[in-house]
């Protein structure tokens, strides 16, 4: 393999693990491509996969769902600044969901001439920028520039080592190309390393743990609130089984994971506020929002606890959540740490019954509501119509990354790492691209995106497809069409709910009609589309996709029309 800095890069990551190099290439590739044609033709080792992607958000996305199902950081590459400036919601996402990614980005050559890969385009002087990782500071845990082919080792080992230490997130590594392109030694090192070795577990403080056993089995009606406790997948039978042999409920407001089957005999729902007119003890466990103090907030005299890996969210700018005792710890160690400390206490299961009473009601809502939709006799569609019907579609082991439209307790979920929505940032365009890398991670797998017209477009659909097609990744995304961004006009409800805008229907700034033929989108890239404007037609329709994608290996796309 030739000595040079981009051929030791490669290398490097190949040696500590990485399988895939999502991309999107530019003029700042090029020692990266020679690097690959040289390892090629010369028999090297096996390097890291490149996975092009038509645009950055893409690249971004699906190293976010790769990750998420392998639990394994993904190494993406964009262009320069430009390309920095295009994946950047993709890093806040990424950010914000604590997800370990290196995203390097070429920089433009600081060599004017004299070099192999110095400056020969004239955007290489335009695209130069002072200071190019400030596109993406705040969304990264360490950013840095590559200056010599000797860092190679050190500089992949401390981004990964950052990467995947708690709280995990997105690294920033800029290669400037004429750095890339310079002659590296061939370091004598295994085939295979680990880079610093750092802790994934954050266990808790068994002071912390003991006051809070002591609090749940002295409590009448405790309840945990889990939002993202289930990113970790082995936290989630430890809380099911915390739940069931304790008399403990459980809510998942806002949950952006499974964090407890959706059927569980002990979880109460996915509201908080009838948590807060009941329970007595509450520990939220990784919650970022625990409620909106706006709407609700817990009496003065409940017991709260914020447990988490980074309990306080001190990436968050301001956050004032109270809080009786705040613990750092990673939930399944939380968890387990809990589950012994119950053991050995005295815990009266008579509250069981009134727990699972309530748990029992807000079933019998979700299966009321099943019927409700199920009796509709007109043709117009909803979204809980969509979910309804899904749900009974889906097998267990299938996975939903959903953006927004779907109902998750119709979706019947009950398997860690099955559901998946949108990370706290609410960067729109994350649920397909997520959804195709988790397809790219787990190829044996079923993979739904539920998503709205407006997030389906902000994803870049051509280029998703596009990808769908090339790397033989057959996703079904469904999409529930009401040619409108919601969001906004419920944002504006919520902020003047007797104002002007919402008693003239102002829709200036969320009609998105006419709507495109969105199921050409998947068509032209040779998958499987079609439009349902009839709820009659619906349920064929998604069988006939699911078929599509499961039998045939074709990418599928429904294009719901909603009321």
């Amino acid at each position: 393999m030739t000595d040079t800095a981009a051929a030791r890069y490669l290398a490097a990551l190949a040696e500590y693990g990485i399988e895939s190099f999502f991309v999107n290439a530019g003029t700042d590739f090029a020692p990266i491509v020679e690097a690959y044609a040289d390892n090629l033709q010369n028999g090297g080792p096996a390097l890291p996969e490149p996975v092009i992607c038509a645009h950055e958000n893409l690249a971004g996305g699906m190293a976010h769902g790769a990750a998420l199902i392998t639990g394994k950081p993904q190494v993406l590459m964009v262009h320069v600044n430009v390309g920095t400036a295009n994946v950047a919601c993709a890093v806040a996402n990424a950010s914000r969901d604590r997800i370990p990614l290196l995203i390097t980005a070429g920089r433009s050559p600081i060599i004017e001439a004299g070099a192999v890969g110095d400056r020969d385009l004239p955007i290489h002087w335009s695209q130069e920028m002072f200071d190019q990782a400030s596109i993406v500071r705040e969304f990264v845990k360490w950013d840095y520039e590559l200056r010599d082919p000797r860092q190679v080792d050190a500089v992949v080992d401390r981004a990964l080592s950052m990467a995947t230490s708690q709280p995990q997130g997105p690294i920033y590594l800029s290669l400037p190309r004429e750095v890339l392109a310079e002659a590296a030694d061939e370091p004598p090192v295994p085939a295979t390393r680990e880079f610093t070795p750092v802790s994934s577990v954050v266990q808790p403080d068994p002071a912390a743990v003991a006051e809070i056993a002591d609090r749940i089995a002295g409590a009448e009606y405790p309840v945990i609130v889990a939002t993202a406790a289930g990113q970790d997948p082995s936290a989630v039978p430890l809380l099911e089984d915390l739940a069931t042999r304790f008399a403990v409920g459980v809510a998942d407001p806002w949950a952006r994971y499974l964090n407890i089957a959706s059927d569980h005999p002990n979880r109460v729902g996915s509201q908080i506020a009838p948590v807060f007119e009941k329970a007595d003890v509450i520990v939220f466990l990784e919650s970022d929002v625990p409620w909106i103090p706006k709407r609700e907030a817990p009496a003065d005299g409940t017991y709260i606890a914020q447990v988490g890996i980074d309990p306080l969210f001190s990436a968050y700018p301001i956050r004032s959540h109270r809080a009786d005792i705040t613990v750092s710890a990673s939930s399944s160690a939380f968890l387990s740490e809990l589950i012994e400390a119950l053991d050995e206490r005295t815990v009266d299961g008579s509250r069981a019954e009134q727990i699972q009473a309530t748990a029992a009601g807000y079933r019998a809502g979700v299966d009321a509501l099943r019927a409700q939709e199920a009796a509709v006799t007109d043709e117009t569609i909803s979204p809980a119509a969509i979910s309804s019907i899904l749900g009974d579609l889906l097998d267990e082991d299938d996975i939903v990354f959903n953006e927004y439209v779907s109902y998750p307790d119709l979706l019947g979920r009950t398997k860690p790492g099955t559901y998946y929505f949108l990370p706290a940032s609410g960067g729109l365009g994350w649920g397909l691209p997520a959804a195709l890398g988790a397809k790219f991670a787990a190829p044996e797998r079923t993979v739904v995106a539920t998503l709205g017209d407006g997030a389906y477009m902000f994803a870049n659909p051509a280029a998703c497809h596009h990808a769908a097609a090339k790397h033989d990744l057959p996703v079904l995304t469904i999409i529930a069409n009401n040619s409108n961004w919601g969001a906004v006009d419920g944002a504006t409800e919520l902020a003047y709910p007797t104002g002007t805008a919402v008693a003239n229907a102002e829709r200036r700034f969320s009609d998105l009609s006419p709507s495109p033929d969105l199921a050409s989108y998947c068509t032209a890239s040779g998958g499987h589309g079609v439009t349902v404007r009839n709820r009659s037609d619906l349920a064929d329709a998604l069988k006939q996709a699911l078929r599509v994608v499961r039998v045939e290996k074709r990418q599928a796309l429904v294009d719901v029309r909603t009321a």
